[in-house]
């Protein structure tokens, strides 16, 4: 029998915390944006599906994950 590759965790790298996104527009002193995000998305935001409003932030998902 071959050897099957081990599964990833998607998690891991098609999310980002929230709070990492809130800490970012906040300190950039975009609290408006912060609060919007806040209420609309969850605590684990998947990377892929709101990529389009990260970018619209003006966020690095590279940079908050580190």
């Amino acid at each position: 029998m071959p050897d099957q590759p081990t599964p990833t965790t998607p998690t891991a790298a098609k999310t980002i915390d929230k709070a990492k996104v809130l800490a970012a527009l906040r300190d950039s002193g975009q609290d408006a944006r912060a609060e919007f995000v806040d209420r609309q998305l969850p605590d684990l935001i998947d990377i892929d599906s709101n990529a389009g409003l990260l970018r619209t932030l003006g966020l690095d998902v590279a940079e908050l994950n580190r």
